[in-house]
Formats: structure tokens, C-alpha cells, sequence
């Protein structure tokens, strides 16, 4: 409901001649939404403007895409899927219970601030795009910014465990013991998420992380989810790594936390969970007017060769972040069971 209410916000900020602006980043048509207040609350993302779409207003992309074909894209993910790689990405998020992905879902926008063609823009009403609505995030950080002015630090001396017993008093961020094993446990929620669906564009540039003084603690929040649920493996020649595997070792060597453990193996060896999960995915994917049945087995027969090496990792008291994404890349029928 809060979220409805958000998106209604928005097309009542529209009626009244607030509208939406381009985000100048990306590869596609993406716009900050604004409220009656002229607040961004969220991001919108049409399907006919993604890097495939035939409105795609990004010029240097088209030319990518018309010149050098052989060069643009990802050949293992589906063209213009991106807006419900968004909204599936929040619904694996809510499906595991990690709560990193802010939330997102499908909806239908009209805005003359929109990319229309010559004929729509002529029209005295726009048509409503269908694309991905995502809650915008505030007081958040890219993480290539905050660990950049604030460096892990693992082993921290005792000058240090002083400072970090004065903080509860200050706002001033210091990290700690606590807090670094805190924001291990919120990263492995990360990897965990990210390695399920596949995502195959998670840079230090589109997850970031928030720090809350009273108690100190951190939240970690993953954006632009586009890029995942692939209908096979990348190709060996490039692979689209994981761009967290870029951290220090004492995020992605250590092994899973027992807590890690505890939330995911449930989850991910239940049957009846991965009926459920696979039901809703394909009511979501359904929603494009080009589903496709078989591709959409061959995406499930990924996701769950990724569920089976998550808990092959997590099974082993050693397991690490490094030891899951070295594991044989695996795809598992839709007709057999974990």
C-alpha cells in the first residue's frame, strides 16, 4: 500500500506539471520521480527505453548498438528485460528475507518528460510506458565513496578498540570490531543475492551503504538489478565478474558467518519454497507482453544451479565468498528437484 501510494504520488505530481528527470548515467532511459513536493521518491525505468529499446533516447548508444553489435550487450540475458530483472531482483530480495533491494515493481507511466516517438509527441496525451519502479534511497552512499573515505580496516589496534568504545557517543564514524563483523554479515547478504540471480553488472558504483550512529550500525542497499536473471552462463571470454570479489580478504576470504548459514540453508533446501519463489517469478515475467516459456525455464534452470552452489558453500565450515564463485557453474532442469 505504501508503495502504491508513492507511485500515485507521483502521477499526481505529473497531473501537476512536475515532471520527471533524465538521469544522465546509464545506458538507458532512467528518471528520478518526483512528488507534489518536488521530492524524488523513486526511479522509473521504461522497457522501451532500455539499451535495446527502440526509444532508447541515448544517442551514443545507438550508435554502439547499430556499429559495433557484436560488442554491445550481454548475449546471456534476454533484450529488454531489464525493467523486470528490477522487479524480480526485489522480489528474490523480500523471497529471502535479506531486505537490501529497495522495493520495486512493475508499473505504467506517462510523462511528456518521457522519450515518445514523432507521432506520440505530436498527440495532445502521451501513452502510458510500462518500466521499473524503484523507492528512491536518501542519506545512502555509493560504496566506492564510503570505503573509500572510510578504509577496512580488519585488524584494528588498540587505539583503535578505545576509539571504538567512545563512538556511542559521537556521530563520527570509526569502524570496530562490532561494526565490521556487522557489515560482513550485510555484505554476505549481498553475495548471496547477487550470485541467486546472476547479476552480471555489480560494480562498487551501484550498491551502497548507509551508517545510522544510534546504535552505530550500517545498512547495505543493492540498486540497479537490470543486469541478472540470465537464460544461460556467461560466456568464458567475458564472464561479467562479481565486482565485490574486488574487496579486502577479510570480506570475501573468511568463511560465511554461522548467522549467514542459518538464514539461507532453510530457504534454499526447502522444495516447497522454490515452488512458490519460481510461481511468483513467473507471474512477475509474464507481465511482458514477449514472454517466452522456454527461456523463462532456461533462466530457472540457472537460478537454481546458483541456489545448488550456494548451499554446496554454505554447507562447508570453510565456505567462503571466494570458494561459492569458484564452484563449477551448474544449470538444473525445471523438471528436477534440489
Amino acid at each position: 500500500e505504501e508503495f502504491s501510494s508513492l507511485v500515485e504520488s507521483v502521477r499526481i505530481a505529473i497531473d501537476g506539471g512536475i515532471q520527471p528527470t533524465r538521469i544522465s548515467q546509464g545506458s538507458s532511459g532512467s528518471y528520478f520521480s518526483r512528488n507534489k513536493q518536488g521530492k524524488i521518491v523513486g526511479v522509473f525505468k521504461p522497457k522501451n527505453e532500455e539499451p535495446y529499446g527502440q526509444l532508447n533516447p541515448k544517442w551514443t548508444k545507438w550508435i554502439h548498438r547499430h556499429l559495433f553489435p557484436c560488442f554491445f550487450g550481454r548475449s546471456c540475458l534476454i533484450p529488454n528485460l531489464g525493467y523486470l530483472s528490477e522487479a524480480a531482483s526485489s522480489l528474490m530480495d523480500r523471497r529471502l528475507g535479506t531486505f537490501i533491494v529497495p522495493s520495486t515493481d512493475v508499473v505504467h507511466l506517462a510523462s511528456p518528460a518521457f522519450h515518445y516517438d514523432y507521432l506520440d509527441r505530436r498527440s495532445s496525451t502521451r501513452p502510458p510506458k510500462i518500466g521499473s519502479f524503484q523507492c528512491f534511497l536518501h542519506g545512502y552512499k555509493d560504496a566506492t565513496l564510503f570505503l573509500k573515505d572510510h578504509p577496512l580496516n580488519p585488524d584494528p589496534s588498540p587505539k583503535d578498540l578505545e576509539a571504538g568504545k567512545k563512538q556511542q557517543e559521537s556521530t563520527r564514524f570509526k569502524w570496530t570490531p562490532r561494526l565490521q563483523e556487522q557489515f560482513k554479515r550485510e555484505f554476505e547478504q549481498l553475495v548471496i543475492l547477487d550470485y541467486l540471480i546472476r547479476n552480471t553488472d555489480r560494480g562498487l558504483d551501484n550498491w551502497m551503504i548507509k551508517y545510522c550512529p544510534n546504535p552505530p550500525h550500517l545498512h547495505v542497499a543493492a540498486i540497479d538489478n537490470g543486469l541478472a536473471f540470465p537464460f544461460k552462463h556467461p560466456d568464458q571470454w567475458r564472464s561479467y565478474p562479481y565486482g565485490w570479489l574486488a574487496l579486502p580478504d577479510y570480506l570475501v576470504s573468511r568463511p560465511f558467518s554461522s548467522a549467514t548459514r542459518r538464514q539461507f540453508l532453510p530457504l534454499l533446501t526447502d522444495p516447497v519454497w522454490w515452488c512458490e519463489t519460481i510461481k511468483e517469478l513467473k507471474a512477475m515475467f509474464m507481465l511482458d507482453s514477449d514472454f517466452d516459456e522456454r527461456m523463462f525455464a532456461n533462466q530457472m534452470a540457472v537460478l537454481k544451479g546458483q541456489g545448488y552452489n550456494i548451499v554446496r558453500a554454505l554447507k562447508d565450515p570453510s565456505g567462503s565468498p571466494l570458494d561459492l564463485v569458484a564452484l563449477e557453474r551448474i544449470v538444473i532442469p525445471m523438471d528436477e528437484i534440489l
